[in-house]
């Protein structure tokens, strides 16, 4: 356990590193750590930024370890550089089409880091208002965007030259308490040029925070959010009052001071709190996108116990089970039959290997892990019981 703390705090270095420019030095023990660390910084999302430090600070001397660090930059800079491109090309639709647009996330943080490339993202996202949504989705239908799944709660998936493309048409998450405050972006949106719009500073990191709690309550949002706040709050890009009251409207200021406090844990060197230890390790364990083990944990809280979590598997709201068949916006009174297939669809279908790898995992838990987690969900007053999307 202590070698894996100090894997952690080495990888924030890392990170920090990479940033920053600031010169590090490891003892002899961290090329024999090389792989643990860039495969936590893996799924982290952020071994690029890792191998950016290790190349800068001249850290690596094993051969092999230093063409997997320059594979990680590589592949960093080439997504970016496609990641760029389609949001251009996607700007450039919504523009000529004289539809309103947000261009959401990563697309404005990677603004504040030092290259365009240390800041990917796995997909891109545009906001548009509700009214022009059907619209839009036709205009990049027509510019060879293809349709990628079905509608979600906010959003459909787009896939264009290899790239992910989520177009909005809400930034709601399916929780109260900050679908409240989310649902107010366009009254929050500044115009700039032509069509485009961005949300003002202070929303625009709400939005952040709020997105971050979701993930959180999820499972774990990963090192990265936790990073980009900590550029935006470097870069005196919003007000922390404005921001907080916000936070608070939300009923999410506790997860809000939270954050600024493990940030500056992480990296302004202060020390360590009780709080801030117990995040750490969920965060950790969690990754970018919340690590089964930690989204069964969360779900086990969320519904009540395993019986309930199982039952909520098979047997989701309907809320939630028109987004997944979107068939019953139509005819609800099909929802029976459609249970019927649900079931069939997790016991020997097409969802079957998933489904009965995460009743293992439920079957499995820790309680005392479960335990742990829902302490810290109270200690962050987040609120475990809304779900949240599917």
């Amino acid at each position: 356990m202590a070698n894996y703390k100090n894997n952690v705090r080495r990888l924030v270095a890392l990170v920090k590193s990479s940033i920053t420019g600031e010169k590090l030095e490891f003892d002899g023990s961290f090329e024999e750590n090389f792989k643990k660390i860039m495969n936590l910084a893996a799924f982290h999302e952020v071994a690029h930024l890792a191998a950016s430090a290790l190349n800068d600070n001249n850290l690596l001397k094993n051969e092999a370890n230093i063409k997997i660090a320059k594979k990680y930059l590589y592949d960093a800079s080439y997504r970016d550089t496609k990641n760029g491109y389609t949001l251009k090309t996607a700007e450039n639709i919504l523009s000529e089409g004289k539809i309103p647009f947000i261009a959401l996330k990563g697309a404005v943080i990677k603004r504040f880091y030092p290259e365009s490339w240390m800041r990917t993202s796995c997909d891109i996202d545009i906001l548009v208002k509700e009214p022009d949504f059907k619209n839009a989705l036709s205009l990049f239908k027509n510019n060879g965007f293809k349709l990628e799944g079905d509608l979600n709660f906010h959003d459909v998936s787009l896939l264009y030259d290899d790239t992910n493309l989520e177009l909005h048409f809400s930034i709601c998450e399916n929780i109260k308490n900050i679908d409240a405050v989310l649902a107010k972006v366009w009254e929050y949106a500044e115009k700039k040029d032509g069509f485009e719009y961005a949300e003002e500073h202070d929303f625009f990191v709400f939005h952040h925070i709020a997105h971050m709690s979701y993930h959180f309550i999820a499972g774990g949002c990963g090192i990265r959010p936790f990073l980009d706040f900590w550029i935006l709050r470097k870069a005196n890009f919003f007000d922390p009052d404005a921001v907080k009251k916000l936070c608070e409207e939300a009923e999410i200021s506790a997860f809000f001071d939270a954050a600024q406090k493990l940030t500056d844990v992480w990296f302004e060197g202060a020390e360590d709190s009780d709080v801030t230890v117990r995040m750490e390790r969920y965060i950790m364990t969690g990754g970018a996108y919340g690590y089964f083990p930690n989204n069964a944990a969360a779900e086990t809280i969320r519904k009540g116990g395993k019986i309930r979590q199982v039952l909520s598997i098979l047997f989701p709201p309907y809320r939630n089970m028109r987004v997944l068949y979107p068939a019953l916006n139509r005819k609800p009174l099909l929802l029976p039959f459609y249970y019927v297939y649900r079931v069939f669809e997790k016991a020997v279908g097409k969802d079957s290997g998933r489904a009965k790898e995460k009743l293992r995992i439920i079957k499995e838990q820790d309680s005392d892990f479960i335990k742990e987690v829902s302490s810290l969900m109270k200690e962050l007053k987040l609120d475990t019981k809304s779900g949240g999307r599917k």
